[in-house]
């Protein structure tokens, strides 16, 4: 009896189930899923390799049975080592084509893409490997203030060109630079490809080639000074001799290892100022004292300069004066040796604090390499003693100086100075003067606003200017705070810009 009942209730749950079947026949309206599909180069880690700010292009091979032009496009820019969630993963595009001005540090990345059917959901990827390289190996580097109150790094590629790299600094690193004073790009045998030094109010940073962050200052030194406020950094051809002059005082190195370390301060009563910094030789004006002083780096302490029979001035006391510009007039990279005696000439300006004279003190070298005092004479050039930038000539007796809106060659063995170019606009200050022997590079930072632009000037044989005018000007550049040339590998020429 129960086997009936189980049967008869089978029956009709199998009844109902067909006639509910039988009554939903022609609900449903089945269609097929509309197919995506991204096909491309199998992914490899140099898929692209290019330069930064090089533009890069990819067209993506993309098929959909649907309407295409409801389709959505992400493209995504993956550094290697970065996961999940990182700040570092950036969106780069959602168009359909990737067009990307590369602006990341250099190494190596992914671009991932997603193409998603806002309609079902799906989604389907593909993914290209990048390698960036850096941009900027080679160029003027360019320290300038930025509108939002923060400064960065511009590089002037070629001076025969037009193209500048801006935002070398912020394209390498996430910290923000601030209060930047100087650069200093120090390469020897020992690191050819040398190393590049940020000069801040109350510090600095090292970068590396590629201009990403490698230290903080305190790194620079074995024991920490009272102050960071760096104003130079020296190294010579062989990586032996190595400079620092932090807050008046000199530190120096026997390791030629980088990055460099500053063992030991040079000792003494003294407070470094203007110096002239040539291979195994420092010299340095002493502001506390009004003296000149020259480091021997044997007895790791500060010393008088050998006085002589045929001295013309006092080198242990020159006055209550301010010293204006420390250098000699040859190449940066040049010491003093038998051959160059006669040529090699350290040109020393002092303006007397209380009068405003400026006087010219010409220093020379005997043949055991003793310096003596050659002569000082009174510089009465118009607006020398008021100038807003100084360098001497590469090859001839001349010093370039800019008073207002012109620019001076001055012939120190004669008192003798000439108008060598006149800048039409008045608002500007000129700040910087630098020459490698052939050129002179001028930078004109404007009085009333946040702006500065860089001029270059062909020099000849006379040191007047090719043509009475620049043949290469560069702007969009805020104030500007310091140049620097940087090589891509060590510059054993010579030829070097100071």
């Amino acid at each position: 009896m129960k086997r009936l009942f189980n049967l008869m209730l089978f029956i009709s749950l199998t009844g109902l189930l067909f006639a509910s079947c039988y009554k939903d026949k022609g609900n449903y309206d089945l269609r097929p899923v509309d197919v995506i599909t991204v096909t491309g180069p199998v992914f490899k880690s140099d898929n692209y390799t290019l330069a930064q700010l090089d533009s890069l292009k990819i067209k993506p091979e993309v098929k959909f049975t649907g309407d295409s032009t409801k389709l959505t496009y992400i493209w995504r820019l993956i550094p290697a080592k970065a996961k999940t969630g990182d700040t570092s993963i950036k969106t780069v595009s959602k168009e359909r084509e990737l067009k990307y001005a590369v602006k990341v540090p250099i190494g190596e990345y992914s671009i991932h893409l997603e193409v998603a059917d806002p309609v079902t959901s799906i989604v389907r990827s593909r993914t290209y490997g990048l390698i960036v390289r850096a941009k900027a190996s080679q160029g003027f580097l360019v320290l300038n203030d930025k509108a939002d109150g923060f400064q960065d790094i511009d590089v002037i590629l070629d001076n025969t060109k037009p193209e500048v790299f801006y935002g070398a600094f912020s394209a390498n690193n996430t910290i923000r630079l601030k209060d930047g004073t100087g650069l200093s790009s120090v390469q020897s045998l020992a690191n050819a490809n040398g190393l590049l030094y940020v000069f801040r109010k109350n510090g600095g940073y090292t970068l590396l080639p590629s201009f990403g962050f490698l230290q903080e200052p305190r790194a620079w030194f074995f024991d920490a000074p009272d102050a960071y406020a760096p104003t130079v950094i020296y190294q010579d051809l062989f990586g032996m001799n190595n400079y620092l002059i932090n807050n008046g005082s000199l530190h120096a190195t026997t390791g030629s290892s980088t990055p460099l370390i500053f063992s030991y301060r040079a000792s003494g009563n003294y407070k470094a100022t203007k110096s002239l910094l040539m291979s195994a030789y420092a010299f340095v004006y002493d502001d506390l004292n009004h003296r000149f002083l020259k480091f021997n780096k044997a007895a790791g302490k500060m010393m008088s300069i050998t006085k002589n029979v045929e001295d013309k001035f006092n080198v242990e006391d020159i006055g209550n004066k301010t010293c204006l510009l420390f250098d000699h007039t040859m190449q940066p990279g040049t010491s003093p040796t038998a051959t160059n005696f006669a040529s090699l000439k350290p040109i020393a300006y002092g303006k007397d604090k209380v009068t405003g004279q400026t006087f010219v003190y010409k220093f020379g070298f005997f043949k055991s390499l003793v310096t003596y005092c050659e002569s000082v004479k009174e510089v009465t050039a118009p607006g020398f003693s008021t100038a807003t930038a100084y360098v001497n000539a590469s090859n001839n007796p001349l010093t370039y100086y800019a008073a207002e809106n012109r620019i001076y060659a001055y012939d120190f063995n004669n008192d003798i100075a000439r108008v060598v170019y006149t800048f039409s606009a008045t608002d500007i200050s000129i700040d910087q003067l630098m020459t490698n022997g052939t050129q002179l590079l001028v930078i004109a930072n404007s009085k009333s606003g946040n702006s500065g632009a860089v001029y270059f000037f062909k020099v000849d044989p006379t040191g007047s200017f090719n043509g009475n005018t620049f043949f290469a000007k560069y702007e969009s550049f805020g104030k500007i705070r310091d140049i620097e040339y940087k090589y891509n590998s060590l510059n054993s020429t010579g030829f070097a810009w100071k």
